[in-house]
C-alpha cells in the first residue's frame, strides 16, 4: 500500500478484499502509516534495549526459558524481532508484509509457543512504545493522542494477521488429532470385538485354577502363598471388569434397539437389584423417588448409564451410613433425573476431567476401577439425545443431573 493511497476498501477482490475489511475495521488509513513513520526514528533508537530488557523477561520464566537454550539461536531470535518491530512502523502493508507475519504465526504455532506467550510481546511492546511516547513531552495533547491510536492500530493489525497464522496451523494440527482419534476409537472397537472372548477364557482359567489351589491346598501352605494367590485371583477378575468395560466402550456406538418410552422407575429398579449385594455391605440408604416420569431413549443405553453413576457412587461412598437419592424434575418437553449421594465429593478443578476416559482423581488411586465409568455414561446418554452435568463440594458428596426427551 502507498504511504498516500488510502486503505482499500472491502469492495477490492482477493486478498485485497480480506485486507481492506481488516484496515477499514481497524480504522487504519495512509494518515496512520505516515504517523507510524514518523514515530520509528523515535522507538526503533531504542528497540535494541527494548529487545534485551523482553528477553531478560522470557528467562524468568521456565515456559519460555526453555525455547532459548541454544546463544546462537537467542541471537538470531533478537535480530529477527528487532527488525519485525521496525517494519511494522516503517513498511507498507502489502502482499509481503502480510506473508511475513503469517509466517511468524507458522513458526510459533509449529514451535509450540502457546498464545498466552506470543501476545506477551505485543504487551510488553505497548508498554515499552506508550512511554517513550510519554517520555517526549513535547506534543500536544491531541496529536500525542493520534499518535498513541496509530501504534495501538499498527500493533493490533500485526496481531490479527499473525494469529490467523496461528490458529489455522492450530486447527489443522486438531483436525488431525480428531482424525486420529477417530481412527483409534475404531480399532478398539474393533480389537475389542474380536478379542474379549478369547482373552476372558484364560482369565477365567486362572481365576479357577487359583480357588482349585486354595481349596485343595489352602490348609498346608504357608499363609504368604495364600495371600499371593488370592491376589491373582483377584487381578483375573479385575482385568475381566476391564475387558467388559472396553467391550461396552465399543458397544456403546452400536444401536442396541429403537428409542421408545422408557419407565425409568423399572430401568432404576434393575440397577438396583445388580447393586444389591453392595449397597448392603456397605450400608448404603438408596432412595429412589416415588413420581419418576417416563422418557423417551434407549432402555439398554439408559439402563447402563445409571448403573455407571449409581456404581460410582457407591464405589466411592466414605460414610456410615451412606446416602443415596434419585429425584426428577419436569419440564414440557425434558426430564432431569438426579442422582445425589453424601460421598467423598470432587474437587472443584478436576469437575471438567472426569468424563474423560481413563481419568481418575488422585484421590481414588487406591480404588479398583479403570476411569471409564463416567466416560461410559456421558456417550450413553448423548447418544439419546440427553446430556450430563455434575455439582459436587469436596467431602460433603456429588449430585449428577441426566437429562432426557420425554417425548420422540
Amino acid at each position: 500500500m502507498d504511504k498516500n493511497s488510502p486503505a482499500p476498501d472491502s469492495s477490492e477482490p482477493g486478498e485485497w478484499e480480506t485486507l481492506g475489511q481488516q484496515l477499514a475495521f481497524l480504522q487504519m488509513t495512509a494518515e496512520d502509516r505516515r504517523r507510524l513513520r514518523a514515530l520509528a526514528p523515535r522507538l526503533n533508537a531504542s528497540s535494541d534495549a527494548f529487545v534485551e530488557q523482553f528477553y531478560r523477561h522470557l528467562f524468568s520464566f521456565k515456559e519460555t526459558a526453555r525455547f532459548l537454550k541454544d546463544p546462537e539461536v537467542v541471537a538470531r531470535l533478537k535480530s529477527a524481532q528487532q527488525a519485525h518491530l521496525q517494519s511494522m512502523l516503517e513498511d507498507d502493508v502489502n502482499d509481503d508484509y502480510i506473508a511475513q507475519r503469517r509466517r511468524v504465526g507458522d513458526v510459533h504455532a509449529h514451535v509450540g509457543i502457546s498464545p498466552q506467550m506470543f501476545l506477551g510481546a505485543y504487551n510488553q511492546y505497548l508498554q515499552y512504545g506508550l512511554k517513550e511516547l510519554a517520555t517526549a513531552g513535547d506534543l500536544p495533547l491531541p496529536e500525542y493522542v493520534e499518535q498513541i491510536q496509530s501504534l495501538l492500530k499498527a500493533v493490533f493489525l500485526d496481531l490479527q494477521l499473525t494469529l490467523e497464522a496461528y490458529f489455522s496451523e492450530a486447527t489443522q494440527n486438531l483436525r488431525q488429532a480428531l482424525d486420529m482419534v477417530f481412527r483409534a476409537n475404531t480399532e478398539l472397537r474393533q480389537f475389542a470385538q474380536l478379542t474379549s472372548h478369547d482373552l476372558k477364557t484364560p482369565l477365567a482359567t486362572v481365576a479357577n485354577l487359583c480357588d482349585e489351589a486354595l481349596d485343595e491346598f489352602g490348609s498346608s501352605m504357608p499363609a504368604g502363598a495364600v495371600e499371593l494367590v488370592e491376589a491373582a485371583k483377584q487381578r483375573t477378575y479385575r482385568m475381566s471388569v476391564m475387558i467388559d468395560e472396553l467391550l461396552e466402550l465399543s458397544a456403546s456406538v452400536e444401536d442396541f434397539e429403537a428409542n421408545v418410552t422408557i419407565d425409568s422407575r423399572q430401568v432404576l429398579d434393575e440397577v438396583i437389584d445388580r447393586l444389591g449385594p453392595r449397597l448392603s455391605q456397605q450400608e448404603i440408604e438408596l432412595k429412589l423417588a416415588p413420581d419418576l416420569p417416563p422418557v423417551w431413549g434407549n432402555r439398554v443405553r439408559l439402563r447402563e448409564a445409571f448403573y455407571n453413576l449409581l456404581s460410582n457412587a457407591v464405589k466411592f461412598m466414605d460414610k456410615r451410613p451412606g446416602r443415596v437419592a434419585v429425584s426428577s424434575q419436569v419440564s414440557e418437553d425434558e426430564c432431569t433425573i438426579s442422582i445425589a449421594d453424601n460421598g467423598s465429593g470432587i474437587p472443584r478443578e478436576n469437575l471438567e476431567q472426569i468424563f474423560s476416559p481413563f481419568r481418575r482423581l488422585r484421590m481414588h488411586h487406591d480404588r479398583p476401577g479403570s476411569g471409564l465409568g463416567l466416560y461410559f455414561a456421558k456417550n450413553l446418554v448423548e447418544q439419546q439425545g440427553g446430556r450430563i452435568s455434575v455439582e459436587s463440594e469436596l467431602g460433603r458428596g456429588s449430585t449428577f443431573h441426566v437429562t432426557l426427551r420425554r417425548h420422540a
